[in-house]
């Protein structure tokens, strides 16, 4: 705990900043923080919501002071990223990283609406003021509203080259962009946030809280897997059909189509045998291990593995995570 300095100043000791629960699988966090000075606004612990438009919630720090201008201010956000999938009732897992953002300035006002350099992130917002001798220290939350399915196809439908990338969306996250128990973004295993479920390249801290800027970088990455298809594919006549499946296997890694110089025609690529209860998870049946037996008897084999993803797979339990798969799902096949 911080001691006092000898200077006169105020100090406020909050031993609870928000509310517990009893519920063992409740998302409602324990925050333990102390305040410093005399606050005019916010209130410790106070929780600030990013609409669905997105737009960064009015909030207006104003401290309680007769020292003479002018005052150091520093801001720092911060948000540990921790493993939810897009479940709502239980605890969320391990933390995969922490981001953050800070900023300072000096101003001859006492209050500030706060601007994280335009920028639309979330988390824990701590505020720190020097004014004279006196310290002020106040943390509020900022959290996130998911925005409406509707305004996600739409604002998708204004950048180019995007067919199909609304089902892309809603095989990765059913247009969630937060878990409604915490209102904080999704967060996938394998480091896959929000509406997209980014990980290569890993998205930057206003790209995993704000949706449209997740939506941007996420159909930076469609446009370049639906121009290496039209790449694949060029050499021979095909239709949007097979365009759009071409670019959904490789989002997911696979390249989906071969060409059958006998039939003259677009073949499926390789013996993959999918796995109706999941988006992207095969066998090759071609390997000695999966041949002769049927995808229910593959599931029934393989099903425990699944939860420990790539770690899972071993040479008893010969599955693969298929991009082929994953485009046959979104064209419900």
């Amino acid at each position: 705990m911080t001691q006092p300095k000898k200077h006169k100043h105020h100090i406020r000791h909050v031993k609870h900043a928000s509310t517990t629960s009893a519920n063992d699988k409740s998302l409602v966090k324990v925050v333990i923080q102390n305040d410093a000075g005399e606050w005019v606004r916010p209130a410790t612990g106070d929780k600030f919501y990013i609409d669905a438009i997105p737009k960064f919630p009015s909030i207006f720090f104003e401290i309680k002071t007769d020292a003479s201008p002018p005052y150091q201010w520093k801001w720092t956000i911060a948000w540990d990223a921790q493993v939810s999938g897009l479940r709502e009732s239980a605890k969320r897992g391990k933390k995969l990283k922490t981001f953050t953002a800070n900023g300072t300035f000096t101003s001859n006002d006492k209050s500030w609406q706060a601007n994280l350099d335009n920028k639309i992130v979330g988390g824990k917002l701590s505020v720190e003021v020097t004014a004279g001798g006196s310290e002020f220290r106040r943390t509020v939350f900022v959290l996130g509203k998911n925005p409406i399915k509707e305004d996600v196809v739409a604002f998708v439908s204004t950048l180019p080259d995007t067919i199909g990338f609304d089902k892309v969306i809603d095989q990765e996250s059913h247009f969630k962009h937060f878990i409604n128990a915490d209102n904080e973004p999704v967060v996938a295993g394998d480091s896959g946030y929000g509406l997209t479920q980014m990980t290569n390249p890993a998205p930057n801290y206003e790209q995993v809280w704000n949706w449209k800027e997740n939506v941007k970088v996420g159909v930076t990455l469609f446009q370049d897997k639906q121009a290496k298809a039209k790449v694949l594919l060029k050499a021979h006549p095909y239709t949007q059909e097979q365009l759009s499946r071409e670019t959904f296997g490789l989002w997911n890694g696979s390249k989906y189509y071969e060409w059958n110089p006998q039939t003259q025609a677009w073949d499926r690529s390789g013996d993959i045998m999918c796995d109706p209860s999941t988006s992207n998870i095969g066998w090759d049946m071609s390997n000695s291990a999966n041949a002769g037996q049927t995808s229910d008897q593959l599931h029934e084999r393989d099903k425990e593995t699944y939860r420990k993803m790539k770690a899972g797979r071993d040479k008893d339990h010969v599955w693969l995570y298929s991009g082929i798969c994953y485009a046959d799902h979104i064209a419900g096949n």
